[in-house]
């Protein structure tokens, strides 16, 4: 067998196998040798049928499982020669000739990444410190989760829900016509406002305008949009909104007493602020440890430049593109509405892959220079997530993952590469923000 190696460019090389005659004679001896024991034909016990039969009735299968046996060991000697590191194969073609056999495999290779010399990224990060504001806001945040509106009939104040119908128009044109997919800014019925919120999506003129209007009433309201507004039709125009109030409520905070406290499973105002004290404590922890293993990969990208395989982009704007159109159906969107924005989803997808391809690369060349391998442990971790992630049951998943082995490689290399930021993360060096 000989090899020839051509380079395409830095992450792409052909490789020619070439196979004489004698060699593909040899390994086809050795099939039709495996044919002649394992094939059962009528009128001759196994093992015993004559070979030209043999040869005749499993032709095609001899041809194939010879080619497979010489593809296998070019694949080997490709994943044995340590002058290239094997990314992925992207074609293979095959060429026989007075019994010789060709075959060119176009292989997608790891670039040389020169890592830095230090892999320990200093790294800081804000303080875990609860401080009571904090605290304060959260129990704020729990009364509102349990707040009752009630019905009431008198002037709208600040903070009050509101039902209401409106319409809006510039200099006589319905909104809902010049920006037809800006629903929220043209025609609402029945839809509910937070009278006064400043930081409320929407019309402001409308949320604000309310204030001190009651139920039944109508009245016309200005609006400004601002000069950014992302619609040209509206951008810097005056609208005015027609608007109708439906039902005014109040919202009304429960009492920090027994029954508020029972459901956190304490019995005092303090035993609260201290269960809630250590739930921020331990988010904070959580968050601080996901931000320093970002922050980490992150830096270490920046200082490393190298030449991304095509394969490899492509196979991350693939997966961006499936978890872009997996929210997308979640969410409720229909087809029509991802044809729609099909471009803007193309070059969105085009940019991440571009990121998630370089580091994917770059964590699996720190993995290789240092030794960082996977074990069970590891697997049954990502086992674990992707059965979360699927919503499936983890036997479920095994059954799925041996009929799949693109599947089972894809997962073990994800469970490298988050070896690769474990070690990484490791090596940080921590600061706390004053």
């Amino acid at each position: 067998m000989e090899k020839n190696i051509e380079k395409v460019n830095d992450t792409r090389k052909k490789i020619t196998f070439s196979f004489t005659a004698d060699e593909v004679s040899q390994e086809k001896e050795k099939t039709v040798s495996e044919f002649l024991k394992e094939a059962r034909i009528p009128g001759f016990r196994q093992g015993h049928a004559p070979r030209n039969m043999i040869e005749k009735l499993y032709a095609n299968g001899i041809k194939s499982q010879t080619e497979r046996a010489l593809t296998s060991k070019a694949v080997d000697s490709m994943n044995s020669d340590k002058s290239m590191d094997i990314y992925a194969v992207v074609d293979v073609k095959s060429s026989d000739k007075d019994g010789a056999l060709e075959m060119t495999f176009t292989a997608d290779v790891y670039p040389d990444v020169k890592l830095p010399e230090n892999l320990s990224e200093k790294v800081e990060l804000p303080s875990e410190e609860v401080d009571e504001k904090e605290i304060d806001s959260a129990v704020e945040y729990h009364r509102n989760q349990r707040a009752k509106y009630e019905v009431v009939d008198r002037e709208i104040k600040k903070g009050d829900f509101v039902r209401l119908n409106y319409s809006g128009s510039i200099d006589g044109a319905k909104i809902s016509e010049i920006a037809k997919d800006l629903a929220m800014f043209g025609d609402q019925k029945g839809t509910w406002e937070e009278a006064g919120n400043a930081e409320a999506p929407g019309v402001q003129g409308v949320v604000q305008g309310i204030v001190g209007m009651k139920k039944g009433d109508k009245a016309t309201l200005k609006h400004e949009f601002p000069k950014e507004f992302p619609n040209a039709g509206l951008a810097g125009k005056n609208a005015d909104y027609e608007v109708e109030i439906l039902e005014v409520r109040e919202k009304i905070l429960p009492e920090i007493d027994e029954e508020f406290l029972k459901s956190f499973e304490v019995k005092t105002p303090e035993e609260l602020r201290s269960k809630i004290k250590e739930s921020i404590a331990q988010e904070k922890k959580q968050n601080n440890e996901i931000f320093k293993r970002q922050k980490a990969v992150e830096q270490l990208m920046a200082k490393c430049d190298f030449p991304i395989p095509e394969s490899a982009l492509n196979d991350e704007k693939q997966a961006v593109l499936e978890d872009m159109m997996a929210r997308f159906i979640s969410s409720g969107a229909k087809r029509e509405d991802i044809e729609k924005h099909k471009e803007e989803l193309f070059e969105t997808a085009e940019k991440e892959a571009e990121g998630r391809a370089k580091m994917r690369i770059l964590l699996n060349r720190i993995a290789k220079a240092n030794d960082v391998k996977i074990d069970n442990e590891d697997m049954s971790r990502v086992l674990w997530q992707e059965a979360m992630r699927t919503r499936t049951k983890p036997e479920e998943l095994i059954r799925q993952l041996r009929k799949d082995p693109e599947r089972q490689n894809r997962m073990r290399r994800d469970a490298l590469l988050q070896k690769a930021i474990n070690f990484i993360a490791e090596k940080a060096e921590v600061s706390i923000k004053k």
